[in-house]
């Protein structure tokens, strides 16, 4: 008992500025996990049409570089505010970023976590392991499936958070509405040369393309389940009152945004 009580606790206004964010990531990752699973149907019904794999292709490429790098950026700004509130260590699983990619697939499946967060630690961790979902199909299981369609590897896009909300009003949830309003997510880095440099010579794989786009979709789903979680935990800390203006503002937001 005495080492939960000294684990860093956030007050309301830093809750309530995480829970706009894994709003944002919740309702984004929504519309990818179902984009990811057209694109499959699409793929297992393309009867030998090679037109078929160029167009699955670039819909992975937008979903990779439009959709799962803006749920990246919300997830992990939500986790910089727990950062800044010294709790990142109390959740945190540093081991994770050890874990090569076609481990980490399986070691994301069987984590075992809270079925309902009790503590701000176990909510966090949720949105942790969301993101090393999101990251994982979007730095490697959609870049690989989409290689091996048309033989080409896509440059690596990372997100970026949110940069610093400084100058902005006091209250962080005004200033991270006002930064999202005029800013919104820095341009990812160019691609390096020895990127580009791989990409050469790449076999056409329909069969095992499909099986990282199973994987990719199954990364989707684990993320919105962690993230749906997360929302609802974090939603009863606070008043409801802000948590239904918090939902108002993001839908809001979201009205003119494509998916």
């Amino acid at each position: 008992m005495a080492e939960e009580a000294a684990q860093p606790q956030l007050g309301k206004e830093g809750l309530a500025c995480i829970l706009m964010q894994v709003m944002y990531a919740a309702k984004k990752l929504r519309a990818q996990r179902d984009r990811l699973l057209q694109l499959r149907r699409r793929l297992q019904q393309r009867d030998g049409d090679a037109a078929v794999l160029q167009e699955v292709a670039s819909g992975l490429h937008k979903v990779c570089l439009e959709g799962l790098k803006a749920c990246n950026g919300y997830i992990t700004s939500g986790l910089l505010v727990t950062d800044e509130h010294g709790a990142r260590d109390s959740f945190s699983i540093s081991a994770f970023a050890a874990i090569p990619d076609d481990q980490l697939y399986g070691v994301l499946h069987s984590q075992w976590l809270p079925p309902r967060p009790a503590t701000q630690p176990d909510a966090f961790a949720r949105m942790e392991s969301a993101l090393y979902a999101v990251s994982l199909a979007q730095e490697h299981h959609v870049p690989r499936c989409i290689e091996l369609l048309v033989g080409v590897r896509p440059p690596l896009v990372k997100a970026k958070p949110l940069g610093s909300v400084a100058g902005y009003a006091d209250d962080p949830v005004q200033g991270v509405n006002e930064h999202l309003a005029k800013n919104g997510f820095p341009d990812p880095e160019p691609p390096t040369a020895a990127a580009a440099a791989a990409q050469a010579n790449v076999s056409v794989d329909p069969d095992q393309a499909l099986t990282y786009l199973h994987r990719a979709c199954s990364l989707a789903s684990l993320a919105l389940k962690h993230i749906d979680v997360a929302v609802a935990a974090i939603s009863g800390w606070l008043d409801p009152e802000e948590v239904a203006e918090t939902s108002e503002w993001v839908a809001d937001m979201s009205e003119d945004e494509s998916d």
